[in-house]
């Protein structure tokens, strides 16, 4: 019998980050991999729009993505190329195998 940790690893596998399902590959640091992008969790918890000291308005793009895919564990403040863009990471929370990370970006 799987422990419930052996089972959540296949879940997040065959499930929530299986491209036939949740994730969509997309590339991030420079190597392509499933993730689950969640723009509308964003808007729920207003993590959408942003402001700045300077009161310009940013948008934000909101993750998951499992820690096996990527090199180093991120950290708010640096930067993480997504789809060809640099953005800051403005928050990252750990959970059991994977990473929620809120890139900002500045919005026109």
């Amino acid at each position: 019998m799987r422990s419930f940790k052996e089972q959540l690893e296949k879940d997040f596998d065959e499930i929530f980050f299986n491209v036939n399902e949740f994730a969509e590959m997309h590339s991030v640091n420079g190597k392509e991999i499933p993730v689950v992008v969640d723009n509308e969790k964003v808007m729920e918890l207003n993590l959408g729009k942003l402001t700045d000291t300077d009161g310009i308005f940013a948008d934000a793009i909101m993750f998951f993505v499992q820690k096996k895919n990527l090199e180093r564990e991120p950290v708010a403040g640096q930067h993480m190329e997504f789809d060809g863009e640099y953005y800051p990471v403005s928050g990252v929370l750990e959970d059991s195998g994977g990473y929620t990370i809120v890139l900002k970006a500045n919005g026109d």
